[in-house]
C-alpha cells in the first residue's frame, strides 16, 4: 500500500479555479478560500468582454456557471454583472458576480501565493495577450509571481518574443497528444513549463521534459493515488480541484 503523506517541499500545489469542490469556480469566494489554504499557486482563466474588460471565467459562454446564457464576448462587463455566478453551485452562494482580472491581481499581489493565468481561446480575442501583459505591468506584478499558460502555443511564443520576463507554460491535451509526445525541444525555446493532462505523464514524458529544462505541472489531479504516482515520477507541481483534500 502506498504512503499517501506527501512531502510538500517536493512539489507546487495549484488550486484549479479556486477551491471548486466547495465553492463556485473562479468566483471571489472560491479564490479567497484558496488563498487562505495551504496552496502555493492559484489558477484562473480569462476571457474578454465586448467592452474590453478581462474577466475571470473558464467557458466561452456563461451558460454552465451562471443563471444567464450567451457568449462572454457578446456582453459588456456591466451586463455580465447582472447575472449570478454562484447559484449554479448552491443557493448558499447566491450573489457571486463575475470577477475582473483586476480584482484577482489585487488579491494575489498581497498574498504569498503565485498566480497561474490561462489564456482561453486567444484567437477569439485578438491581442488579448497584450492586454494581459499591460494589466500585469499596471499592477506592478512581480515577474516571479505570475505564470501565463495556454493550449495555444502560438500565443505563448508571441508573449515570449515580447520579452516581458514572465514565466510561460504550454498546456498539453489528451485529445491532441494521446498517441504522440509533444515537441519538448521546440517548446523549451519559448516556455519554462509544460502542463499536460495527468494521464499523459509517464517516465518517458518526464525524462524528455527534464532533458529540455521544462518543468511539469499536470492537470487535473484529484485523487491521492494519481498524485502519489506523479510525485514519485518527479513532477514539479499538481493542478487540482481539491488541493486541501489531496494534502490532508
Amino acid at each position: 500500500m502506498q504512503d499517501n503523506k506527501f512531502n510538500r517541499q517536493q512539489f507546487v500545489l495549484v488550486a484549479h479555479r479556486g477551491l471548486v469542490t466547495k465553492y463556485p469556480e473562479n468566483t471571489r469566494i472560491a479564490l479567497e478560500a484558496a488563498l487562505t489554504s495551504n496552496i502555493d499557486m492559484l489558477e484562473i482563466d480569462i476571457h474578454r468582454t465586448i467592452d474590453n474588460h478581462l474577466v475571470v471565467i473558464h467557458d466561452k459562454t456563461i451558460d454552465r456557471t451562471s443563471n444567464g446564457k450567451g457568449k462572454v464576448k457578446a456582453y459588456t462587463l456591466e451586463a455580465l454583472r447582472q447575472f449570478d455566478f454562484g447559484i449554479y453551485k448552491d443557493e448558499a452562494f447566491k450573489g457571486q458576480i463575475i470577477m475582473k482580472l483586476d480584482d484577482v491581481l489585487a488579491m494575489v499581489k498581497e498574498a504569498p501565493q503565485k498566480l497561474l493565468i490561462e489564456l482561453k481561446y486567444p484567437k477569439l480575442y485578438p491581442n488579448i495577450e497584450i492586454e494581459l501583459l499591460n494589466k500585469l505591468e499596471a499592477y506592478e506584478m512581480p515577474k516571479e509571481k505570475v505564470i501565463i499558460q495556454s493550449f495555444d502555443q502560438q500565443v505563448i511564443q508571441k508573449i515570449h518574443n515580447l520579452k516581458k520576463g514572465y514565466k510561460l507554460g504550454v498546456l498539453i491535451s489528451k485529445k491532441k497528444y494521446w498517441y504522440r509526445l509533444p515537441k519538448f525541444k521546440q517548446i523549451s525555446k519559448y516556455a519554462q513549463y509544460i502542463n499536460p493532462q495527468f494521464s499523459l505523464v509517464n517516465e518517458t514524458f518526464l525524462k524528455r521534459a527534464n532533458k529540455n529544462g521544462l518543468m511539469v505541472m499536470p492537470y487535473t489531479v484529484n485523487d491521492s493515488e494519481t498524485a502519489n504516482r506523479l510525485i514519485t515520477l518527479g513532477v514539479h507541481g499538481l493542478i487540482s480541484d481539491n488541493p486541501e483534500t489531496l494534502i490532508n
